[in-house]
């Protein structure tokens, strides 16, 4: 019994000592564990975030990505009625050569029934000169004949002189319908650089004719030039030419043909 009550404070001693011990390695671990935890949380969050910068930059991408399919789908329409609307004007500026070519045949058919009645006229002056005054009957025939073929070819030169003004009035209209007037001027309504092409706010209306060269001014500083591709009934497509690009074009900057 005096053994066991020595050793008893002996083996609380050494239960305490591996208590404490045991303690402090749980403090430990405790301690290691809370840093884990705390760099998972920051990893956690720096993913979280990543991940949130990559979803936005997913919608953003996908916004572009349906802008870009609504330009392409505005492109493709503007297309459609631009060749429409070409193929509008082309048979129109054909119908007025049509008429240009006629007046053409009339003109010449007119000139040359005027020079045969100028040579019939001149036949009958001839057989005047010959009939001398004695014969009366024949005299006054033929000063009346005279007279009707000078009132016929009175007549005459005012036909030619009509259809003169009305084939320069046709030949005018035709050089109108194909070409763009000079110093017409318009905006830039539209920018695709990843295209090369911008859009502008002219069209047939004020007859823009494809192939047609614009000038890209900016605050009265030149910026590009760029070639008509395609025409609208208000608007137009140009290309963007490589060689004469001095600054990206924008919207609202001024066009000048």
């Amino acid at each position: 019994m005096n053994k066991l009550g020595k050793i008893a404070p002996i083996i609380v001693l050494v239960a305490c000592l591996a208590s404490l011990f045991f303690t402090y390695e749980l403090l430990v671990m405790k301690k290691d564990h809370l840093s884990k935890i705390a760099d998972l949380t920051d990893s956690l969050n720096t993913t979280t975030a990543s991940l949130k910068k990559t979803e936005g930059t997913l919608k953003q991408a996908q916004a572009d990505l349906t802008k870009a399919k609504g330009d392409l789908d505005q492109a493709t329409a503007t297309l459609l009625t631009t060749k429409t609307a070409l193929d509008q004007k082309t048979q129109e500026a054909d119908t007025l050569k049509t008429q240009l070519a006629d007046k053409d045949q009339q003109l010449q058919k007119t000139m040359a029934d005027m020079a045969a009645s100028q040579d019939a006229l001149n036949k009958m002056k001839g057989a005047l000169d010959k009939l001398g005054i004695g014969d009366v009957n024949n005299l006054d025939k033929l000063t009346e004949k005279v007279a009707s073929m000078g009132e016929e070819n009175k007549f005459l030169g005012q036909q030619v002189t009509a259809m003169h003004a009305e084939n320069q009035q046709l030949k005018q209209r035709v050089e109108e319908l194909g070409t763009t007037p000079v110093g017409l001027r318009g905006r830039v309504s539209l920018v695709q650089p990843k295209w090369g092409f911008v859009v502008m706010n002219v069209g047939f209306t004020q007859r823009v004719q494809p192939n047609s060269e614009f000038l890209v001014y900016r605050d009265n500083k030149f910026v590009a030039k760029v070639q008509v591709v395609s025409v609208g009934v208000h608007d137009c497509i140009g290309q963007i030419m490589p060689d004469y690009l001095a600054h990206p074009p924008v919207v609202g900057d001024l066009v000048v043909h």
